[in-house]
């Protein structure tokens, strides 16, 4: 009995030390949503907001979100880090993307892209390398759902894309 309240005591006061404290989980999730009808891929991707911040500060250090410091080249900026950093392809062909916005809930910032398919390919290649040049330990969760089937996928620096076929 004694050593299990040693144990407890020792599991609780890891829990509050200031090193517990400030370790930091390197994590974004990409929603993916393949739409058949409209032949779509609707995607939101989410960032903790000082992470983002921190990566689009490579280019401008006043940059400030949340509130944004200017919008305009935020967006920009942002716009251009997803195209580089989060691609879905098929045989070898990037998709074009629109990037329709983004809005910040608590802190973390959601970005919404939509992609227009001519038709709905056989595979879908997705890559994600969001803060795996900045964070060593950052994980990107893809969660692909289309009719009713959902599937997750987890991507790290040693696994960069994951390949889901459609037309099962």
């Amino acid at each position: 009995m004694q050593i299990l309240i040693l144990v407890l005591n020792f599991v609780l006061a890891s829990l509050f030390s200031p090193e517990f404290q400030t370790h930091k989980f390197y994590v974004s999730t990409t929603e993916v949503e393949l739409k058949k009808e409209t032949k779509t891929l609707q995607v939101t991707a989410q960032f903790f907001t000082d992470d983002l911040e921190f990566l689009l500060r490579k280019n401008d250090n006043s940059i400030k979100l949340d509130p944004d410091s200017n919008q305009k080249q935020i967006d920009s900026l942002l716009t251009e880090e997803l195209k580089n950093k989060l691609q879905f392809s098929s045989k070898n062909t990037v998709f074009e993307f629109t990037f329709l916005g983004k809005e910040y809930r608590n802190d973390v910032s959601l970005c919404y892209i939509e992609i227009p398919l001519e038709e709905i390919p056989e595979k879908l290649e997705i890559k994600n390398i969001f803060f795996f040049d900045i964070f060593e330990d950052q994980q990107n969760i893809i969660h692909f759902k289309s009719q009713g089937i959902r599937k997750s996928f987890l991507l790290h620096s040693d696994k960069e894309t994951v390949t889901i076929e459609l037309n099962k």
